[in-house]
């Protein structure tokens, strides 16, 4: 059985995730929590990120803050859309 720190090398980078979603086009993804995502990449204010879509609102991901338990965007607030 893999410890905790295996399986975080396990996960796709940044770099993967958004040259994949910008190769192949928007995808769908469900959270640990059972929400569904529409996510697709973009270059936004100069940066590259990834933007998740649920039913409202939306999540933006940036490089800086990938596998965080919140992103930057959340910890401005956003997170309430």
């Amino acid at each position: 059985m893999k410890d905790m720190n295996d399986r975080k090398c396990d996960r796709p980078s940044f770099e993967e995730v958004y040259n994949c979603l910008k190769r192949y086009g928007p995808a769908i993804c469900v959270s640990s929590r059972g929400t569904k995502y529409t996510v697709r990449a973009e270059i936004t204010a100069g940066r590259r990120t990834i933007i998740g879509c649920p039913r409202t609102g939306e999540v933006r991901i940036h490089e800086d803050c990938w596998a965080q338990p919140l992103t930057c965007q959340m910890v401005e607030g956003w997170w309430n859309l």
